[in-house]
């Protein structure tokens, strides 16, 4: 199993650039120093490494205001074609974002266009040459702010800090809120926090995030109509329909209006709630669950 982790340590930032040597500058006859830059103080360094601390690929952020540049990515040959490349840039994005980007931009060697146009870039331009012989390419992906949220972001934002605060599982998991339309309610997770031993979604964490979905639709509502309660999973069921390897996003809607109102007069509430979990735009995962609302 792998996992992306921030080089700290002497040791671990030696091997980080060893690797960027190696397969980055060694071939094309450069010295020890030439896979470093003047922005590498200042840049978000990540790494991927296995059970056993062996290091799988390496890849630079760069921030600049609410755009950044991906460079230095590097898979080692014998860690190939196992995806590794594809989590890596989802790990950069997913710091990006968080950083508030709005856009990536990379110059990508041209044997390297077709991949990372499948991870959603587009070529914009040429690039520059590389040591006077390798072409590049200028590509570019806007990121979506998270928090374009069309109907009550700021009740969204409460949610937000409202489960990282309470339930911390949640900020483990990377799971945000991503759309309320005010019967639509959507969130995501990091995929690369919820990996299994097959590298696809722990089981557990995709139960998790539906019963959250769930969870937070309903909270929206009651803070909207006025009410309160207290919200408990009451029963769940899950049927998991395929390997969950892309970005995890979960789904639910319903107006919940006149099943909420009972809590005005005190009244014990039940919401049965369906919650989709996709993988990209595949179906991973439904789950049907029972929500009780106890009055305060």
């Amino acid at each position: 199993m792998y996992r992306v982790v921030t080089p700290q340590t002497d040791a671990e930032l030696e091997a980080y650039y060893r690797l960027r040597w190696e397969l980055l500058r060694k071939p094309w006859q450069q010295p020890r120093g030439s896979e470093r830059d003047e922005f590498d103080e200042y840049a978000l360094h990540r790494m991927m490494v296995d059970d056993d601390g062996r290091l799988a690929a390496v890849g630079r952020l760069y921030v600049s205001g609410d755009e950044a540049q991906i460079r230095f990515m590097a898979v080692a040959p014998d860690c190939r074609d196992q995806g590794l490349g594809t989590r890596m840039v989802q790990a950069l994005e997913q710091v990006a974002r968080q950083q508030g980007v709005r856009r990536l931009v990379m110059n990508a060697r041209e044997e390297a266009v077709a991949f990372y146009s499948r991870c959603g870039f587009t070529v914009v331009g040429e690039g520059p040459i590389s040591f006077g012989k390798i072409p590049h390419r200028q590509m570019i992906k806007t990121l979506t702010p998270i928090h374009q949220i069309s109907h009550r972001p700021e009740l969204c934002d409460e949610l937000q800090r409202l489960w990282h605060r309470r339930i911390p599982i949640s900020d483990k998991m990377g799971i945000k809120i991503i759309q309320y339309t005010g019967s639509r309610f959507k969130t995501k997770a990091n995929l690369n926090a919820n990996l299994n031993l097959h590298e696809s979604m722990f089981a557990g964490s995709i139960y998790s995030q539906c019963v959250l979905t769930g969870w937070g639709l309903i909270w929206l509502q009651m803070q909207e109509f006025g009410v309160t309660g207290d919200i408990v999973q009451g029963h769940g069921d899950i049927k998991y329909l395929t390997p969950v390897w892309d970005e995890p996003t979960a789904e639910v809607q319903g107006r919940l209006r006149e099943q909420l109102m009972p809590l005005q007069r005190g009244e014990r509430v039940k919401i049965e709630l369906d919650v989709t979990l996709y993988s990209g735009d595949t179906k991973g995962a439904r789950f049907s669950g029972r929500y009780v609302i106890l009055p305060q």
